[in-house]
């Protein structure tokens, strides 16, 4: 008996136990990392860097970007991912690109106000005003009360100085939910520009 016990315990059984715990954790950090789960942290800055935690791996973004193209090849229709991918191109500024990937998405769920809305502000953003307004307008058709929608509208119409519309929009806003969070900054930032004008 006491054989059968050493034999069970011998060094390279448990070699081989510490090597399988590892692949197994390996392999379950590169299958999350690949998928690139709801629950990603958004990129960060090179400034904001010093606030990681230590031993934080340094990933760029062109490291990011090839993690999400990957992740697309295995789910092509994943509308979550595609979002999260266009969301990151609009982030570093690359709006036109952002845009074919909010219309991939549009395609596959085109009654998606948020969808619809993201696509907007990134033609805006790309110098596609009169499409912006399209598919904003669209949102709108889809969820007459969508505040994100109408958040970015009071955004657009205050930069394009079309202040009657801003003020109109966030009236609008005010009347579907007067705590909404982001109304002070948008009446203070109309304000601050219809004092400018």
């Amino acid at each position: 008996m006491n054989f059968e016990i050493h034999k069970m315990f011998s060094s390279r059984n448990i070699h081989f136990a510490i090597l399988g715990i590892i692949l197994g954790a390996t392999s379950g950090y590169i299958l999350a990392f690949y998928q690139v789960q709801a629950s990603m942290a958004p990129a960060v800055s090179r400034s904001q860097g010093s606030n990681l935690p230590s031993g934080h791996p340094n990933v760029s973004n062109e490291q990011v970007l090839a993690m999400f193209k990957a992740a697309l090849e295995k789910n092509p229709n994943d509308t979550t991912l595609m979002t999260k991918y266009a969301n990151f191109l609009f982030d570093l500024g690359r709006a036109p690109e952002a845009v074919e990937w909010f219309q991939k998405v549009v395609a596959l769920q085109p009654q998606n106000a948020d969808a619809r809305t993201d696509l907007a502000t990134a033609l805006w953003n790309a110098g596609q005003k009169d499409k912006a307004m399209t598919e904003y307008q669209t949102a709108l058709s889809i969820d007459p009360k969508h505040m994100a929608t109408l958040h970015n509208l009071v955004i657009v119409y205050t930069e394009d100085r079309n202040f009657p519309a801003a003020e109109k929009t966030l009236k609008q806003m005010e009347g579907l939910d007067p705590k909404y969070q982001g109304l002070e900054t948008l009446k203070a930032r109309l304000k601050e520009l219809e004092g400018a004008k």
